[in-house]
């Protein structure tokens, strides 16, 4: 019996050591020590795991917990990104597929189409001036009655506006009766006296009546020529009134103009016949389209734009004059097809641009950073002029997420140009107590100047960079703009150049990841080809062009 459970003990010993072999050992010609397994998972200097949060790879701990930030539960650090230094390409970084989908990273191809430029253009409804008449007095006279006293009362065509009485009047009629009288003998004498009251706009039922009663009107009533609204009422009760003098103005309604302001940097691209399509802000978000039919001829000088209008129906006259409309202009800006990626693949630092491609093997996801040349941007599109090959997956949701890793990994990325140098070793060695003080200082040299850094610290920074770029504050602009940057700026128009891409990545970053506070995003179409920026107020005060165009722009929405 003895003998019999030595051989069963041994043979489950052995089965035992044969199974650890499979599974831990077999894929290698050698055993792994337990030197190398730490080495494969981000450890600190004691070889303790370091745990992260797939939401916030910043974060650094030597024990399990919940994210300070987020509070998601901390993750080993080697599940972020796994083997990086493993890949065959030594600047992808790698990511495990609960991190990709917890970060909902999602890649688009890169296409090539001729690309359309979309034109924003603020605007506002007017009067259409081929609609509108002017009641002029045809003589002198006294105002004796108001039938119509308000403006923006309707009226009919025919309908009566006023009585008049006027020594001319009295006159004329008098010439008509007497006329009259010998039309047989003398009709062209009749005819004149008639004309006469008919060119004066009185209606001819009116002329009829005199001539059948044979007595003289003392008052005459004016009557509307056209119908539409009354706009402009320039008389009063016992007015005295003089040939020529407007008394009202009547604006019909059923179409109206969209005057858009178009500024001279995108004038070139419009032309009559371009379609529009507007909102018109108090009519909720209801889109109209219609043609250009007029570009003014003649630039202003003070606001530096020329006008642009679009004739429309205006049913019901929803549209009333005075309501503010943008319009966008979509116009193919180039007859062969460019290479183009979504805006949102983008990422700016600078004068350069990163974007990050998917070079993923097999079932493991992988993403490559890559300096790319822009070209124009078309709608919510850029032209790629290299960098890129079509048919390339670019990531387009979750891009910061990826940034972060490739920071972490010491990979190429938006803050470190120089991947393999170990200028960001601290962020591997957060939780080393024996980092020297080199080290730490270039660790916090480096993550103040991280656009990664939470949004709650950004955005009170940024909002304070751009109070002081619309005020011409260049000294405060230097020393906000550091936060952002770790560029030397000469003056304050490479400190405007910069912040058009900081306004850029933080306005991606906010429309991806949210903020808690009203922000608004305000555009201005002249500045380098168009450029946003976020406020935290509605009114404008324009950081690209300071005082010199404080008011210059628009609202495009509120981020909240």
């Amino acid at each position: 019996m003895k003998t019999k459970n030595i051989l069963i003990y041994s043979g489950l010993l052995l089965g035992g050591l044969l199974f650890g072999y499979l599974l831990f050992g077999g894929g290698s010609s050698e055993p792994q020590s337990m030197e190398e397994h730490i080495a494969e998972t981000h450890t600190n200097a004691e070889g303790n795991v370091v745990y992260t949060c797939s939401m916030h790879p910043q974060v650094r701990e030597d024990e399990p917990g919940d994210c300070p930030i987020c509070g998601m539960e901390l993750i080993p650090a080697n599940e972020l990104g796994e083997d990086n230094a493993s890949t065959q390409n030594p600047n992808a970084v790698k990511i495990s597929q609960a991190a990709m989908a917890l970060a909902d990273i999602q890649t688009t191809e890169v296409r090539k189409e001729i690309p359309v430029q979309e034109t924003r253009l603020p605007g506002k409804v007017v009067v259409n001036q081929n609609l509108v008449s002017n009641i002029t007095a045809h003589f002198p006279g006294r105002v004796r009655e108001l039938y119509v006293d308000f403006t923006g009362d309707y009226v009919r065509k025919g309908q009566r506006l006023a009585s008049i009485y006027s020594p001319e009047l009295i006159t004329a009629q008098r010439e008509l009766l007497e006329t009259a009288r010998f039309k047989e003998q003398n009709p062209r004498l009749y005819e004149s006296a008639r004309r006469k009251l008919m060119l004066w706009e009185f209606p001819e039922e009116t002329i009829d009546q005199i001539e059948r009663s044979g007595e003289v009107m003392q008052e005459l009533d004016f009557f509307a020529p056209v119908s539409g609204y009354v706009s402009d009422i320039s008389i009063s009760r016992e007015d005295h009134i003089s040939e020529g003098m407007v008394m009202y103005r009547i604006a019909d309604l059923s179409k109206v103009w969209i005057e858009f302001e178009a500024y001279e940097t995108v004038i070139g691209r419009l032309s009559k016949g371009d379609e529009v399509a507007f909102q018109v802000s108090s009519l909720g978000g209801q889109t109209f389209k219609g043609e250009v039919n007029f570009i003014e001829p003649f630039l202003n000088a003070d606001s530096r734009t020329v006008k642009v209008r679009v004739t429309t129906e205006n049913p019901n006259t929803r549209m009333k004059p005075g309501m503010f409309a943008e319009g966008v202009i979509s116009s193919g800006s180039a007859q062969t097809e460019r290479m183009l990626i979504p805006r949102s693949a983008v990422m700016w630092t600078g004068k350069r641009s990163i974007v990050f491609v998917d070079v993923s093997e097999g079932d493991k996801p992988a993403f490559e950073a890559r300096e790319v040349i822009l070209g124009q941007r078309a709608g919510n599109d850029y032209v790629i002029e290299s960098g890129l090959e079509v048919g390339e997956q670019v990531v387009t949701n979750g891009t910061f997420k990826v940034d972060a890793a490739a920071q972490l990994s010491d990979k190429l990325s938006m803050m470190n140009r120089e991947p393999g140098s170990g200028a960001n070793q601290g962020a591997h060695n957060h939780g080393d107590m024996e980092m020297n003080d080199s080290e730490m200082k270039s660790m916090e040299d480096h993550s103040g100047h991280e656009i990664q850094k939470d949004l709650d610290v950004l955005v009170p920074e940024y909002l304070k960079l751009r109070e002081a770029l619309s005020n011409d504050d260049f000294e405060s602009a230097q020393e906000r703009i550091t936060v952002f940057s770790e560029e030397d700026f000469g003056d304050i128009e490479e400190l405007r150049a910069e912040f058009k891409s900081i306004s850029e990545m933080l306005i991606a970053r906010i429309e991806e990841e949210g903020y808690e506070g009203t922000l608004f995003k305000q555009y201005c179409p002249m500045y380098d080809g168009g450029s946003s920026w976020i406020s935290e107020e509605e009114n404008i005060q324009n950081p690209f062009y300071g005082t010199r165009m404080h008011n210059c722009g628009e609202t495009v929405e509120q981020l909240n």
